[in-house]
């Protein structure tokens, strides 16, 4: 109990150094995914907007279709912020400080991360607010919690593999280049369009892109009508992506420190 207390107490003490550091820089931590998530939402909202009143589209406008998928690409746009937060706490000493209090490894990606989930609820909100705005159908308040939890999970386990490329390489730049990694998991799922009017290929492609089953289970639950097959799936594939890059990611971590 005296030991989970103080993991308690350290990632507390890591979240909130972590929190300040981005309140401090706010257009980056902040404002930088939530524009650009907005600023996709509205231009295809603006120039796509009538496909809506094509007769086999699935719902009664576009924006109701992409607003869920506008929520989760805040989340990629976003990506590597503690991550590279973490590689400058290296390079800067701070985790040599940490060592002496001590602070186990644990509660500092424990600290970080709770604030990476924090961090991607509020473009997510501001975004999911924004689309209805534009006439997407507003979710009641448990859906709407509920979508923005999605994105809250997505964003952790999206990040690990940030953390694995900082760990790995030490090098901000390398971390930075993972960015567009986002394009083709965006462009190749149902962010645009539902399968059904797909081309053969195209399709299939999007049917096995582990990201399609988390939109389409956050559009679900837009549409109050819960796919909750794609719930699961989606689960799944979220806790298999975090547990494939953070084990590696802590052990590198541990390494690196017990190094530095």
């Amino acid at each position: 109990m005296h030991d989970f207390g103080k993991f308690l107490r350290d990632s507390r003490l890591i979240f909130r150094r972590t929190a300040q550091e981005a309140i401090r820089n706010a257009g980056l931590a902040f404002v930088a995914p939530t524009l650009l998530a907005l600023f996709v939402l509205v231009l295809f909202q603006g120039v796509f907007g009538r496909i809506g009143e094509v007769p086999e589209w699935p719902t009664d406008n576009f924006i109701n279709w992409v607003a869920s998928g506008g929520v989760l690409l805040s989340v990629f746009v976003g990506a590597g912020y503690t991550a590279t937060g973490l590689l400058r706490d290296i390079d800067s000493g701070f985790i040599e400080r940490l060592r002496l209090l001590p602070i186990h490894p644990a509660s500092v990606f424990a600290g970080k991360l709770a604030f990476e989930a924090v961090r991607a609820a509020i473009p997510a909100s501001v975004v999911l607010t924004v689309a209805t705005l534009f006439g997407a159908d507003m979710p009641g308040p448990v859906a709407f919690v509920a979508i923005v939890l999605t994105a809250c999970l997505l964003a952790v386990a999206w990040n690990g593999i940030f953390y694995v490329s900082a760990l790995k390489t030490r090098n901000h730049s390398a971390v930075l280049g993972l960015q567009p990694l986002f394009m083709p998991v965006i462009m190749f799922s149902t962010f645009w369009v539902p399968a059904a009017l797909m081309p053969g290929w195209f399709r299939t492609v999007a049917e096995w892109n582990p990201f399609t089953p988390i939109l389409d289970a956050s559009r679900s639950i837009a549409f109050g009508n819960v796919n909750w097959g794609d719930v699961y799936v989606g689960a799944i594939v979220i806790v298999v992506l975090a547990v494939l890059t953070y084990r590696p990611a802590t052990r590198m971590y541990g390494r690196a420190t017990a190094a530095d």
